[in-house]
């Protein structure tokens, strides 16, 4: 199961500037559920009703619409910043689809995906979650 939480370039790669020396403009008071004003989730318009079939329900079909490390790597850096984690270590964050790809979550719109502890109190930490085989 594709934990709950959510591009291009940000301040703190184009300038240098550590992410967490922005001001937050993400709440966390809304964990483990993202900040809906940063990260509201949408769907894929190609996942329909009559395409389920050639779609989500086709074994392998998230790899083929997962975006690649060079899209989630900057969007990460920029929302950790937006959210003020104190821990900026990109790998200690997986960048998680609020809509899960697997039940047809869009695949690369900033505001789909957020930055999801790996470890920590969040409940359930990244790399804890389960997830199907």
């Amino acid at each position: 199961m594709t934990t709950l939480l959510t591009a291009g370039l940000t301040v703190g790669l184009v300038t240098g500037t550590a992410p967490a020396a922005r001001a937050s403009a993400c709440s966390q008071s809304y964990l483990p559920l993202p900040d809906p004003n940063c990260q509201p989730g949408a769907y894929n318009p190609d996942v329909t009703q009559s395409t389920i079939g050639s779609t989500i329900c086709t074994c392998g079909w998230t790899a083929t619409v997962r975006p690649p490390t060079s899209y989630t790597n900057p969007l990460k850096v920029k929302q950790i910043g937006e959210y003020g984690y104190s821990d900026t270590s990109t790998s200690d964050y997986e960048e998680d689809h609020l809509v899960p790809l697997e039940l047809g979550g869009a695949r690369r719109r900033p505001r789909i995906c957020g930055p999801n502890p790996a470890t920590g109190p969040r409940p359930p930490p990244a790399r804890t979650a389960w997830r199907p085989s």
